[in-house]
């Protein structure tokens, strides 16, 4: 993909959403225990692209932290389309320096893409909030399966006009993922929208696109902004 991209954030931003959230939003969306059958054997390549590719999906499963207490399950809250809102208690520093769980809700999506074995985009936004608990504004995360070409990022089409390309923050055992401040122009974008397409490398020039349905997104928002 060519031409001028809106980046999600201003560069300033750059601090991830906690792996509690991170473990919440893959539990719901189906992405751990019985998901790793969809990941990629050492014999596949994506798409026949013209460079070897390193086959998609999680390498391992992380190692079990001894002793580590057991997180509450995420709750669906509700469900419009592909997309929900999901809301978990998460551990957070107390006034006393202890941790106590707070609810946290966000908005969460993830497609796979039926023809290529293990790819797969999930979507989360989560709201932010000052220590007043006042609005500042939202994260937007962008996952996808280990394996990918990071210095390409992830490129986000609404409508069949480019929107974003936003750089990859970090990888795990699991995935790889791009966090970012979202724009309210990006927002009001997949609020408005059709379907999304986002696209991931697995090498120079070897794009492999992941369609999204936004219908229900608005919806979605909607319900979490309403939640505390």
């Amino acid at each position: 993909m060519r031409g001028n991209f809106a980046v999600f954030s201003d560069g300033r931003v750059r601090t991830g959403i906690s792996g509690a959230v991170v473990a919440g939003v893959l539990f719901a969306a189906g992405l751990t225990g019985g998901a790793h059958a969809q990941q990629a054997t050492g014999k596949e390549q994506l798409n026949q692209a013209p460079t070897p590719v390193t086959p998609f999906g999680p390498r391992r499963r992380p190692p079990a932290s001894a002793g580590a207490p057991r997180m509450p399950k995420p709750e669906v809250v509700t469900k419009h389309g592909i997309w929900r809102v999901i809301c978990q208690r998460l551990p957070v520093a107390g006034k006393d320096g202890k941790p106590e769980l707070k609810k946290s809700c966000f908005v969460s999506a993830t497609q796979v893409d039926p023809r290529r074995k293990g790819l797969f985009i999930s979507v989360v936004v989560l709201k932010v909030k000052d220590k007043n608990g006042k609005l500042k504004g939202h994260m937007i995360s962008l996952r996808a399966p280990l394996g990918v070409f990071l210095p390409t990022g992830i490129a986000m089409e609404i409508d069949g006009k480019p929107v974003a390309r936003a750089p990859f923050t970090y990888c795990n055992a699991i995935f790889c993922e791009s966090t970012n401040q979202a724009r309210k122009e990006t927002l009001a974008r997949l609020r408005k929208g059709r379907k999304a397409k986002f696209i991931v490398y697995a090498a120079p020039g070897v794009g492999l696109p992941v369609e999204m349905e936004l219908k229900g997104f608005s919806a979605a928002m909607k319900k979490v902004a309403e939640l505390p």
